[in-house]
């Protein structure tokens, strides 16, 4: 074998192996980060419901304060 055969058959292992080492932790890192996201959507939907629960109770509220000040509102304007 020439001294230039073997260098490139050398230089195409390393390379291959290389990228299949890089292939390899990427398929782990995207198992990984399919991981994080589930447990990230469960956080977030977690914090969600108390959150639009809370907001609905704000929006009844409001509502509520609306139509109570309609009421006064409305003796204010008779008494005029």
């Amino acid at each position: 074998m020439d001294i230039n055969q073997i260098v490139i058959i050398i230089s195409l292992l390393s390379i291959s192996t290389v990228v299949v080492i890089v292939g390899i932790y990427l398929i782990k890192l995207i198992k990984e980060l399919r991981v994080t996201v589930t447990e990230t959507n469960k956080i977030i939907s977690s914090v969600s419901q108390p959150v639009s629960s809370f907001s609905e109770f704000l929006m009844g509220f409001r509502n509520g304060f609306s139509i109570f000040n309609s009421f006064f509102n409305k003796d204010k304007k008779e008494k005029n």
